[in-house]
């Protein structure tokens, strides 16, 4: 028994170990005869290249190649790619990159968009035109693109036939790139590439640009791309875009729709016709939704300044939407001069002209003034407009304000308003209530930073009339002011004095000197003289009655 179980457990052993040789032989032959094959497939690359291009139909034009090698697992790496169209027009230039494809295919000669299983470009020039519906063709590059990004076009002319020309030129869709419906399950990269863009009368040149694309046209294309600077239409620091194009039922003719958020950093406001020397950063944080062809972003802007001839705004925070051009401004939020800013408005992209309004509240004038002498609590109504120029913007509106004081003249409220455009602004219909009288003037200017004072209506309560016209006039106003403060200063340092002096003899148990009575004196008579000093104005202005 023992005997034949033994015979059976070698038979067995044998058998096992057969097979195993045998699994590994086949799977030996198997890998010899594909390396076999791939190796004939890259040692033919060239050839295989060359039918691949020819028998593509989604790129129209010819695509070179200076130089080709290929692993045996199906990655080309190339170098100096160029891209024309028909008429010889440089369409893409990549340096170096990449092409991986299933080598089944190749080996079985299946040349279709499917075989290509991944693209990589490194430092290239891709030049995108947007049609109005968002589909992508590939164009030649403007000069633009050699140009410091400062000095990029905001709306050049676009390239040589554009989608658009094209279409009326030849009355049919002919495009340098066409998708036709085919399959295509392929990885995208970009590495340090320059991309620049045109969509209708919009024109961007972007720097370092990084992204992937995962495209699988019968579902969707996911994306992630960052960019460095960037100038044309808006000139700005960077951008990111994160997401997927959903693109079930495309053929069905239904709209890719959109699902991303897209960052803009660092947008300089003079780039987009806010003022020629407002170049204080402003960041775009957006969710992107809808139909690819009319996409809606919603999302916020924020700035850490804003800086306006006369306004400086601190910590601006606010709500926007973008569609058609239109960037929509809701609940916009700033700092003030100490007080608070709420303000809503439209810019358009296109136009570049924009209408914005908002309410002030709580300024402190001594913050605007940058004076401690004229303190009052204001509130304004300010709107801003232009048509699309940076010297047509204005900015206008009234203000009214709460108690304060000049000096020591107290205040009871101030009302007027203002219009500012350039560096020229003008105050008008101002009128300061006091507890005596009501100062009004119509022709109140400041223009590049020199004040100009117009007439000068004064009225009593008590109902007399007074009126100053003559500008020397004013510089006697101005110096008995400075006159009644410089007593001030000095009847304040004299009791100062006064007060240390009486305090130190005080601790020591000492009589007052000689000249302590001259110092208390000295203080009276810089009192005695600014009230003298207020009482000239009225007995003065009581003498010019009209």
């Amino acid at each position: 028994m023992k005997l034949k179980f033994r015979s059976y457990w070698s038979k067995y052993i044998q058998l096992y170990k057969r097979g195993i040789l045998g699994i590994i032989a086949f799977i030996g032959i198997t890998v010899v005869i594909i390396s076999i094959l791939a190796t004939i497939a890259s040692r033919g690359m060239g050839v295989i290249f060359n039918e691949v291009i020819a028998r593509q139909t989604m790129m129209r034009g010819t695509i070179t190649v200076a130089s080709l090698s290929a692993t045996p697992w199906g990655t080309i790496s190339f170098e100096d790619l160029q891209w024309a169209d028909d008429d010889g027009h440089q369409l893409m230039t990549v340096p170096s990159g990449k092409i991986r494809v299933n080598m089944w295919d190749v080996i079985t000669r299946n040349f279709k968009a499917s075989a290509i299983r991944g693209i990589e470009l490194n430092d290239a020039v891709i030049v995108v035109d947007l049609d109005d519906d968002n589909r992508v063709d590939f164009v030649p590059a403007s000069p633009d693109i050699n140009k410091p990004l400062s000095e990029v076009e905001q709306r050049p002319k676009a390239p040589k036939k554009t989608t658009l020309e094209r279409q009326e030129e030849l009355g049919k869709k002919v495009r340098n790139f066409n998708w036709n419906g085919q399959h295509i399950d392929a990885i995208v990269k970009l590495s340090d590439c320059q991309l620049e863009i045109f969509q209708k009368n919009r024109h961007y040149v972007m720097n370092n640009v990084n992204a992937r694309f995962d495209i699988d046209t019968n579902r969707a294309i996911r994306m992630n791309m960052t960019t460095g600077k960037f100038g044309g239409t808006a000139i700005g620091d960077g951008l990111t875009l994160e997401g997927r194009i959903d693109l079930k039922d495309v053929l069905k003719h239904r709209m890719p729709t959109l699902d991303m958020k897209l960052n803009i950093y660092g947008v300089d406001p003079a780039s987009l016709g806010f003022g020629d020397s407002i170049h204080d950063k402003m960041t775009l944080l957006t969710a992107v939704t809808g139909d690819i062809n009319r996409p809606f972003a919603s999302g916020r802007v924020t700035m850490p300044i804003l800086r306006i001839p006369a306004l400086t705004f601190e910590n601006v925070v606010g709500d926007v939407t973008y569609q058609d051009g239109i960037l929509d401004f809701k609940e916009v939020y700033a700092n003030v001069f100490g007080g608070k800013l709420k303000a809503k408005g439209v810019y358009n992209l296109d136009t570049r002209a924009y209408e914005l309004a908002g309410v002030a509240t709580d300024l402190d004038s001594s913050m605007a003034l940058k004076t401690p002498d004229f303190s009052v609590p204001v509130s304004a109504n300010l709107n801003f407009s232009s048509k699309g120029q940076p010297k047509d913007m204005e900015v206008w509106g009234d203000f009214t304000s709460g108690a304060g004081r000049y000096i020591l003249i107290p205040i009871q409220s101030i009302t007027g308003h203002f219009h500012n455009q350039g560096r020229h602004l003008s105050f008008f219909d101002v009128k300061v209530h006091t507890s005596v009288t009501t100062i009004s003037t119509d022709a109140l200017h400041i223009d590049n930073g020199e004040l100009t004072l117009g007439p000068l209506n004064i009225t009593s309560n008590g109902g007399s009339n007074f009126a100053i016209y003559d500008e020397s006039t004013f510089g006697e106003l101005g110096h008995t002011m400075d006159g009644i403060k410089n007593d001030m200063a000095q009847a304040n340092q004299n009791m100062k004095r006064a007060q240390d002096n009486s305090r130190s003899m005080n601790q020591e148990g000492i009589k007052p000197p000689s000249d302590a009575k001259g110092v208390l004196d000295d203080a009276k008579e810089a009192i005695k003289g600014f009230s003298d000093s207020l009482k000239s104005i009225k007995i003065r202005l009581r003498f010019d009655e009209v």
